[in-house]
């Protein structure tokens, strides 16, 4: 599949199949986030790859604690969306400015952080896309892990990291056609 062809098939799926994608589908997924930008800050970025199904029972039943009103607003059931793997990427957000960066904020650096994070996921859904695997970027459990250090390191997070960003994948019969451009969701100005 071309690049143009996976952006336009690209969609966010919040119904899984119980299958697992193959160790090979999920390294390939890998590798692309690995082609995404990296800053000094993202060099010692954390992945975990979670297909323990206690474990993502357990991640989605605090994220449903969490954000519970929220779910039942929008009809939602499962924040995981009972996809077989989710991809956690933790990192360090640092609490000093590195040096020769001084005239930055702190909140600059942490920005940085997360667009090149954002670039990892992008990069990992166009892959997904490209193999025929449904995906869907998640971030209530990201958040809930902030306030779950227990939780947050059975899931892998090392010691003085954060969560960062998170992704679902698995199968499902989501059927992936090509979508329209979403220009009204854009202002432009040329100058």
């Amino acid at each position: 599949m071309k690049l143009l062809e996976a952006m336009q098939k690209r969609q966010s799926v919040r119904k899984f199949s119980d299958e697992l994608p193959s160790s090979e589908e999920i390294e390939a997924v890998l590798e692309a986030g690995y082609l995404a930008p990296a800053l000094f800050t993202t060099k010692d970025a954390h992945i975990s790859v979670i297909t323990n199904k206690e474990l993502l029972a357990e991640l989605d039943a605090a994220a449903s604690r969490k954000f519970g009103a929220t779910l039942d607003m929008l009809g939602v059931k499962n924040t995981l969306y009972d996809a077989p793997v989710y991809i956690l990427i933790s990192g360090k957000l640092v609490d000093e400015l590195p040096k020769g960066f001084e005239f930055l904020k702190l909140e600059n650096i942490h920005r940085n952080v997360y667009w090149a994070m954002g670039s990892v996921m992008q990069n990992m859904q166009l892959r997904a896309a490209s193999l025929g695997l449904s995906s869907c970027l998640i971030n209530t459990v990201v958040v809930t892990l902030f306030d779950e250090p227990e939780l947050a390191k059975k899931a892998g997070i090392p010691d003085g990291y954060s969560p960062l960003c998170s992704i679902v994948l698995g199968k499902s019969d989501a059927e992936f056609y090509p979508r329209t451009p979403k220009k009204e969701h854009y202002q432009i100005s040329y100058i």
